[in-house]
């Protein structure tokens, strides 16, 4: 028998979760429901979950939530995250997108539509070419990265955790996230795909690369 995926729900409105559940019942196994970022974030950490389903709206309360999708990708970087909201807002996209969400369900989806997004989102059968994130300018340069630093930027990008990082380099998960902020930082990114991405167009992944790929990379 095939398993579902386990998944967290966050709506901050009780009875959308009371609507949203039963058509997600059949789709999926609910490991809990959470009003408040920080309940959502200690299922999370509790149940370790294939999904973070979030409601998100706009008018300032939309900070919080996407600081619970970075937050809750740090600590578990094979979770997924799908976000849905009642606004069609292209803002309140981006910023869903840049905050790491993997798909966002419109207002004037269809049950079949939300299926999709699921099944994209846990076993993708339909794969898009890569957003490209365009090459630092001279206006914005990339300070270089340590060698240290690249080391984990490569096995971040293979989908290793922070835990596992460790491991591999024998270091604690506390110096790989003094490492990864860094990562972030100088690559101007705020999470783990975005460095993922950025350090590929940089040609960074490769290990014959070095410090001749950052420095073409920040040439004007």
């Amino acid at each position: 028998m095939r398993r579902l995926p386990v998944a967290v729900l966050f709506n901050r409105y009780p009875l959308l979760l009371e609507v949203l559940e039963p058509i997600l019942r059949e789709r999926l196994s609910i490991a809990g429901r959470a009003t408040d970022t920080a309940e959502a974030a200690s299922l999370v950490d509790a149940h370790e979950p294939d999904l973070l389903i979030a409601g998100v709206e706009t008018g300032g309360a939309e900070v919080g939530v996407f600081e619970l999708v970075r937050d809750s990708l740090t600590r578990h970087p094979r979770l997924k995250v799908i976000a849905f909201s009642s606004s069609g807002d292209r803002k309140l996209l981006a910023d869903a997108f840049d905050a790491g969400v993997g798909a966002f369900i419109a207002p004037n989806a269809s049950p079949d539509d939300i299926a999709v997004a699921i099944r994209q989102a846990t076993n993708p059968s339909i794969h898009f070419a890569p957003a490209q994130l365009p090459l630092p300018t001279q206006k914005e340069p990339v300070s270089e990265l340590t060698e240290r630093e690249t080391e984990i930027v490569r096995l971040v990008a293979k989908g290793l955790s922070n835990a596992e990082v460790g491991r591999t380099l024998l270091v604690t998960e506390q110096t790989v996230k003094f490492h990864l902020s860094n990562v972030f930082r100088k690559l101007k990114v705020s999470n783990r795909t975005q460095a993922s991405r950025r350090a590929e167009v940089m040609n960074l992944l490769h290990e014959d690369s070095g410090a001749d790929a950052q420095a073409s990379a920040i040439a004007p």
